[in-house]
């Protein structure tokens, strides 16, 4: 997940990452009082599932209420597209030095500055394990 956290790009290229233009195109269009051009992102498909992780460089521009506007405008984007639609989506916004919003298929954590990244795992086919002594 890390990994994939650091790929982000205000500048997503076409051929590689195709959904990441689309949400782009499309957050920019419909997002009114923050400076997109702050954005970053990163999506990854595996059969019927996508991870969105967005990237909010100037998290100090934006208010708390607005970050859980990029997330819904992000939803709506992928809702709203004939290819995407019946994805299952996971979203991940990150912050400067934390993960600040997580929408997943079955649950999320839309608290706005220290969200639960582990929501995430299960996109990577992993759970949390509890530790036992």
């Amino acid at each position: 997940m890390k990994v994939d956290q650091k790929k982000v790009t205000s500048n997503p290229n076409e051929e590689s990452d195709i959904i990441s233009c689309f949400i782009k195109e499309s957050v920019n269009r419909s997002l009114k009082g923050i400076d997109t051009n702050k954005l970053k992102y990163y999506t990854v498909e595996r059969n019927d599932t996508i991870l969105v992780i967005a990237k909010v460089t100037d998290i100090m521009g934006i208010q708390k209420s607005s970050r859980k506007k990029m997330l819904f405008a992000i939803q709506d984007c992928l809702a709203s597209s004939e290819r995407y639609y019946s994805k299952k989506i996971y979203i991940d916004v990150e912050g400067n030095f934390s993960t600040l919003l997580v929408k997943t298929p079955m649950r999320y954590d839309l608290d706005g500055r220290f969200a639960n990244e582990e929501l995430l795992l299960p996109f990577y086919g992993k759970s949390k394990i509890p530790f036992k002594k």
